[in-house]
């Protein structure tokens, strides 16, 4: 369903993507950065967590899918799961 209040942004990869897109990459990455630094882990540790669970993947690749803050949520499940993250309040996160 389309909104008319809402332009139309082209994106490369030939999707439409609304204008505030970004704020919400923005939010995924300070809430997958929080809980690496909640559990003091290093992108290091992480791919060897990933690793443990079946999720091969390289240091450089998982550093720059973080830092742009595009990433599937497949991605940050896995991430999650890694971790050992079971839950994840929105509440205290969101910035709106």
């Amino acid at each position: 369903m389309h909104d008319e209040n809402v332009p139309d942004v082209p994106h490369l990869a030939g999707r439409r993507r609304l204008p505030d897109e970004t704020v919400w990459e923005e939010e995924a990455k300070r809430i997958l950065k929080a809980e690496l630094a909640r559990h003091g882990l290093t992108y290091k540790a992480l791919v060897a967590r990933l690793e443990a669970i079946g999720v091969k993947d390289e240091e450089r690749a998982i550093s720059n899918r973080i830092s742009r803050g595009k990433f599937a949520f497949t991605f940050f499940l896995q991430c999650m799961r890694a971790i050992g993250v079971t839950e994840v309040d929105l509440r205290q996160r969101t910035r709106r």
